[in-house]
C-alpha cells in the first residue's frame, strides 16, 4: 500500500510540475496573463512555503493549514479524516499530507492560475 501512495504522490507531483512549467512560460511571454494571475501565484507560493515549514512536524498544524487553505480558496476538496489519526505512522501520515498538498496545488492551479478558454 505504501508503494501505491508513493506512486500516486509522484503522479500528482509530476502533473503539478508540468502545470508550473506551463504557467511560468505563459508568465514570461504574456504580460496580460502576468497581470491577471501574478497575485494568485504569490498566494500559492506563500502556502507552499508554509507547508514546507510544517512538513514532518506537528500533525495538527499541517492539517489545519491544509483545511484552511482549501476552505479559504473554495477548492472543495474532501479529505479523509483518518489521515491524521494517531494510529498511523509518521511516515504514512507525511505521505498522505504530501498527496493532499499536491491535490490542493493542482486544484488551485486549475481554478486560479490557468485562464480557461485562453489556452
Amino acid at each position: 500500500m505504501y508503494k501505491q501512495l508513493l506512486n500516486y504522490r509522484d503522479e500528482l507531483k509530476t502533473n503539478s510540475t508540468a502545470l508550473d512549467q506551463y504557467i511560468d512560460i505563459r508568465l514570461e511571454n504574456d504580460k496580460a496573463y502576468k497581470n491577471m494571475i501574478g497575485d494568485r501565484k504569490r498566494i500559492f507560493l506563500e502556502y507552499e512555503k508554509s507547508f514546507e515549514k510544517l512538513k514532518f512536524k506537528e500533525r495538527d498544524k499541517i492539517v489545519k493549514l491544509r483545511d484552511s487553505f482549501n476552505e479559504k480558496h473554495e477548492l472543495y476538496l474532501r479529505f479523509d479524516a483518518s489521515n491524521y489519526d494517531g494510529n498511523i505512522s509518521d511516515t504514512l501520515f507525511n505521505r498522505l499530507m504530501e498527496i493532499d498538498f499536491y491535490r490542493i496545488k493542482t486544484r488551485f492551479q486549475n481554478k486560479y492560475l490557468l485562464i480557461h478558454g485562453c489556452i
